[in-house]
């Protein structure tokens, strides 16, 4: 996707990353390369209980802490392996990298999977694993990536029009053809990852088309659109709707509140009908092709999203996606699809990740603004909302942006290098309220000053000692609990102080404060923090600190 919100210019540097975040890189590459090898486990799935949802990955929860590569980026070896550098240095484990139709099927029936082996390999050379981006039908609202066979005969494979009979750059979600050639190539993907990667499962997840929509028109309003659009809504829809009336987003809600129970699209969703049918047509488009996909190899597979921008009309984003306003819709056209994924752009990172986490609906981060402001929501998608995967997007701009691309990639590594020795830590407290993430600049003061509750008897209450900037970056970290008197404070930019909040109003005794990392579940220090140093402190760069209080 296109960043709509351009990095801006970075000036001061921040420290290195600590040694023993280092040397643990050379770990985890070995420690990957072993569990690929082993090809005891099954397949990547993702396991839901209740409103709970887990991928797992050789047998054990995985959350993704990687990064997208640009568009281009797997036509071009040299360009796919530097930016895959950049994520290795960051102690990443995950690389999305896209791949594209036109280059998979050059002529009807006749594929070359070239581009998805140097993928696959490329990821296993830099000890990571690979979530695939199928570029099929729709790439950000348009069809820019079907082959060119098919965009030379609108007649087999026909385009979308608007209102006015314009012939749009994208192929009709109601083209048959079209969807069973996407079908046909998706499914024949899914055999030829399988023959590479059932054993070694570098592959962990696939996103089908990306940002599917229509852009510059609300819906297809061609003969055979206008005919299905002026028809009665179908009743699968509407029972769904019906039945999920206690999940609903809130726009969905707020249309159906005096809705009919039936009658055609206007006659139930008023004003957002356009944007409802093409969601529900796009929606069984792609449903129809994961599901192809699936019976060949059955990965987990999600949907990314363009978001509403401002107050605007469907069409200015594509219309159609799984936008906050179709998005049951979506769950009713798409069941195949595991989840619809938020591409978050824009500084309201929370009221975006809330309204994507839900218990039909895992939060997982496709794209995020390549921005040292949004390296902190790491700690946020993981710790508040139980996210599966957080990634910036366009990562080799580290390499080709010069110093502004290095400061930006700076804060990531910096990020990054605390949170890959906690991710199996992280996964295992998630969904038990033991993760409290610490975030400067969310909302009014807290730049300043947060307080969280952690037990009964114990507060912390976290002071900035970064300066609020949302430029540069911003103090952010996470606060673990392992047991009621033993805590992980890890980030950068703030001290913690513990509070009693039972019996005399006084600070908790501190037993020891210790700094080091985990490897697995094993802590190891690499110094106790005493006298002078006997502060739960956090400096300019990101620290892991484990401290005991007294019971």
């Amino acid at each position: 996707m296109i960043n709509h919100l351009r990095s801006p210019s970075v000036s001061s540097r921040l420290p290195r990353a600590t040694a023993i975040a280092s040397t643990l890189l050379a770990l985890f590459a070995l420690t990957t390369a072993c569990v690929a090898k082993s090809g005891t486990s099954s397949i990547p799935t993702l396991e839901k209980n209740g409103a709970q949802a887990h991928l797992m990955v050789d047998g054990a929860p995985y959350l993704i802490l990687g990064g997208q590569v640009h568009n281009s980026d797997t036509s071009n070896p040299e360009v796919l392996n530097k930016a895959m550098d950049v994520l290795a240095s960051w102690q990443a484990n995950t690389v999305e990298v896209p791949i594209y139709w036109e280059a998979i099927e050059p002529s009807p029936g006749h594929y070359d999977f070239s581009s998805v082996d140097l993928a696959v390999n490329a990821a296993r050379k830099h000890g990571l694993r690979v979530v695939l981006l199928w570029f099929g039908t729709w790439k950000n609202g348009e069809s820019q990536y079907v082959p060119d066979w098919m965009k030379e005969d609108q007649a087999i494979y026909p385009h979308a029009k608007g209102p006015r009979g314009e012939v749009t750059t994208t192929i009709s979600p109601l083209s048959t053809a079209a969807m069973e050639a996407d079908a046909r190539t998706f499914a024949a993907l899914m055999r030829h990852i399988k023959s590479i990667d059932e054993t070694q499962r570098t592959v962990l997840m696939m996103q089908v088309e990306n940002e599917p929509g229509i852009v510059n028109t609300d819906r297809d309003y061609s003969d055979a659109a206008n005919k299905q659009f002026d028809a009665a809504v179908p009743g699968a829809l509407l029972t769904y709707l019906d039945g999920h009336r206690q999940q609903l987003s809130a726009p969905m809600a707020a249309t159906l509140s005096h809705a009919p129970k039936s009658g055609n699209w206007t006659q139930v969703f008023g004003e957002k009908a356009p944007e409802a049918f093409s969601a529900w047509t796009i929606s069984q488009y792609v449903n129809t092709v994961a599901e192809a996909g699936k019976r060949e190899y059955a990965l987990p597979m999600y949907v990314n999203v363009w978001l509403i921008e401002g107050v605007e009309r469907p069409g200015r984003w594509p219309s159609g996606g799984a936008t906050v306003n179709v998005l049951d819709v979506w769950k009713a056209g798409a069941p195949v699809i595991d989840m619809l994924a938020p591409d978050i752009y824009y500084p309201k990172f929370y009221d975006v990740a809330s309204q994507y986490t839900r218990p039909d609906n895992p939060l997982y981060v496709p794209e995020a603004n390549f921005n040292p402001y949004f390296a902190a929501f790491a700690f946020t998608t993981f710790g508040n909302f139980n996210g599966i995967g957080f990634n910036p997007f366009g990562i080799d701009d580290v390499v080709t942006k010069g110093d502004i691309g290095a400061a930006i990639g700076m804060r990531f590594q910096d990020t990054y290098n605390v949170l890959r020795p906690l991710l199996p830590l992280i996964a295992s407290k998630q969904y038990t309220g033991k993760l409290h993430p610490v975030l400067q600049g969310l909302a009014n003061g807290e730049d300043w000053k947060q307080s969280v509750r952690l037990t009964d008897r114990l507060a912390a209450n976290v002071d900035f000692t970064a300066q609020f900037d949302p430029v540069k970056g911003r103090a952010a970290g996470m606060i673990i609990e392992l047991a009621p008197d033993d805590f992980v404070v890890v980030g950068t930019g703030f001290d913690v102080t513990f509070r009693e909040m039972q019996g005399p109003l006084r600070d908790a005794e501190l037993i020891s404060i210790e700094e080091g990392t985990f490897q697995g579940d094993q802590w190891v220090r690499t110094q106790r923090l005493n006298g002078d140093e006997r502060h739960v402190s956090l400096p300019d760069h990101s620290t892991i600190l484990r401290v005991r209080v007294a019971k």
